[in-house]
């Protein structure tokens, strides 16, 4: 079932063929250092002690093939779409709802693929839908969540929970990648592919990147199969929707030993794929076993993992596993940023240790990440005591909101004592006392956007990270509370000489929690300019008309539905399933509008 999880990682290889040692070993080896497995039943013996320790039971096993995935074609052009998420990091484009593909949009909203078609001087207009399930059987028990594109190709990242038909030899279910490609404003099926995994879900992360012209994504394995190791393994989907094994994705030699031991038994993994134009996917990666507990990163060139005592840097490019020692939890994804030389993470004290409850800005040296994993960690102090609860960077300073009471975030309340942090690796820590903050979001270079929830308004206030006490703008939204917590239900649009646009999804309903919802509920989009000086105007509100479509599958939306799009020159707000065009001139207002809808 899908919960309000945290992200984690670890590593395997697919898309070449593994040999694979058999027999049966009792020895495992001991953590001290990054290196694989020497065997399947090595690492099975390992998983196995860690069970037992934990009264559980498990046995040896092998494994005897291992499955190939076609190999890639000629790579797709480098695209020319915009990018139109809320992403992170530049370059590094996040599995979302709507995308742009030459001159259409492309929303996946509710199991279809919707297609309109926005081009220059055109009011937009539907082109083309299409069920990501390529049958009505394989429209049960599955959610698709994540949209990719490059070039014309699409990529629906989803999860699917097995039938238990089919022979499915415990199959517990499987990350579902489905390509299709876009001509002409017209959608064809390519490809579907199967990877067994628990559900990779996470209630503020996303799954999956596009990281130059490469898919890579996150999925999970926990625990063992009665009396052998779990190997995730390439599954076939059939038309009735059930899934069978087809084989091992990858073998012993292909894990990595993580350097402090877990107390339990998941095989964290991460999916890097070369894309082919007809749709064909050559994936490899690597795989570190660990606790269920886990936060991720992906910068351009790598992916982190942190994993109790350790941040594990996977390298895009080779593959190759190093870490660096570290102490604490980070929140989320927005608790990282990679420089030029060195990884910072803002970092919340272990909840467990009453000895340590300071908050930290940690500064781990690209250069010192090893395979022992031993180093100190340069750490700031943000506060005496207390917890991060929301934070991101802008550029490489950190602005974060630290409750200065209980232990944990989700214990605050509109009139909770926070302190706004503003601070460099080493550096000064700057502070001012602030509300409840919402939402944390750059506006160019070296301003923040801080939204401040109320008991009866939103205000949004643009500051400055050198002096985080001092508004340089400040508007209050009477009424008002924020839409969704996700990070793509904003997006800030740069302008000239410092000044911008940004759209927002917000609500006036004052059951919606301070930090936004998720469900079926649409949110309302509100649009503001900043000035070069950093005011904020209001250029008004945007109603939704809650449109919310009829639904096959996928039918909550786990990963909301309200999205400000900035194509090029023209503005969009996708609303639940209406997307509308919107005028800034002189106010927001509706114009053109789609109905995504399967009838």
């Amino acid at each position: 079932m899908r919960s309000l999880s945290i992200s984690v990682l670890t590593f395997l290889t697919l898309a070449i063929s593994v040999d694979l040692t058999t027999g049966c070993s009792s020895e495992s080896p001991s953590e001290g250092e990054i290196r694989a497995f020497a065997s399947d039943d090595q690492l099975d013996s390992y998983l196995a002690q860690i069970e037992a320790e934990n009264a559980s039971s498990g046995g040896c096993g092998s494994q005897t093939s291992a499955a190939s995935f076609e190999s890639a074609g000629a790579s797709p052009s480098a695209s020319e779409n915009a990018e139109i998420t809320n992403n992170q990091e530049a370059g590094v484009d996040e599995g979302g709802i709507v995308k742009n593909v030459g001159s259409s949009l492309v929303v996946l909203r509710k199991g279809r693929l919707f297609v309109a078609d926005v081009g220059e001087g055109r009011a937009p207009s539907l082109t083309d839908s299409m069920r990501v399930a390529r049958t009505e059987g394989l429209n049960q028990g599955v959610w698709y969540d994540e949209m990719l594109v490059n070039g014309d190709l699409v990529y629906v990242i989803g999860y699917r929970y097995s039938s238990g038909q089919q022979g499915d030899q415990g199959v517990t279910g499987a990350t579902e990648i489905d390509s299709f490609k876009l001509v002409n404003g017209k959608l064809t099926r390519l490809k579907s592919m199967y990877l067994e995994s628990n559900d990779y879900y996470s209630g503020q992360d996303y799954a999956s990147r596009m990281v130059g012209g490469k898919l890579v994504f996150y999925m999970p394995l926990y625990g063992r199969r009665k009396g052998s190791i779990r190997f995730p393994r390439v599954l076939e989907g059939f038309d009735d929707g059930s899934l069978r094994a087809v084989g091992p994705i990858f073998g012993g030699r292909d894990v990595s030993l993580p350097l402090t031991r877990p107390t339990s038994t998941t095989l964290h993994t991460v999916v890097q794929c070369d894309l082919g134009e007809a749709g064909e996917l050559a994936c490899r990666g690597r795989a570190i076993v660990g606790d269920w507990w886990r936060a991720k990163y992906v910068s351009n060139d790598a992916v982190f993992l942190w994993a109790t005592s350790h941040v594990y840097r996977i390298d895009l490019a080779s593959l190759d596993v190093t870490a660096h020692a570290a102490e604490g939890m980070p929140l989320d994804q927005f608790s990282f940023r990679q420089t030029a030389d060195a990884l910072l993470v803002a970092s919340n004290p272990y909840y467990t240790n009453e000895s340590k409850r300071a908050p930290a800005l940690l500064r781990l040296p690209l250069a010192a990440f090893d395979r022992v994993g031993k180093q100190t960690a340069q750490a700031t102090p943000l506060a005496n005591e207390g917890i991060i609860y929301k934070n991101r960077f802008i550029g490489d300073v950190l602005v974060a909101a630290v409750h200065d009471g209980g232990r944990y975030y989700w214990q605050q309340s509109s009139n909770a004592r926070t302190s706004l942090v503003a601070a460099t690796a080493g550096g000064e820590v700057r502070r001012a006392e602030d509300g409840l903050v919402a939402r944390i979001e750059p506006l160019g270079e070296g301003r923040a956007l801080v939204a401040v929830q109320g008991e009866s308004a939103l205000t949004l206030r643009a500051i400055e990270v050198a002096d985080p006490g001092r508004a340089l703008g400040s508007i209050a939204l009477d009424g008002i509370r924020q839409g969704e917590s996700r990070s793509h239900g904003f997006f800030y649009k740069p302008g000239v000489q410092g000044s911008g646009t940004f759209g927002y999804a917000i609500v006036n309903d004052p059951s919606v929690g301070a930090f936004g919802g998720w469900g079926n509920g649409i949110s309302n989009l509100g649009f503001f300019d900043v000035s070069g000086g950093g005011a904020i105007a209001a250029r008004g509100i945007i109603e939704s008309g809650s449109v919310s479509g009829s639904c096959e599958t996928s039918c909550t939306d786990w990963y909301g539905n309200t999205r400000p799009v900035f194509l090029r020159d023209r503005t969009f707000a996708l609303m639940g399933s209406e997307l509308a065009e919107v005028s800034l001139e002189p106010t927001a207002t509706k114009g053109a509008t789609v109905t995504l809808d399967a009838r």
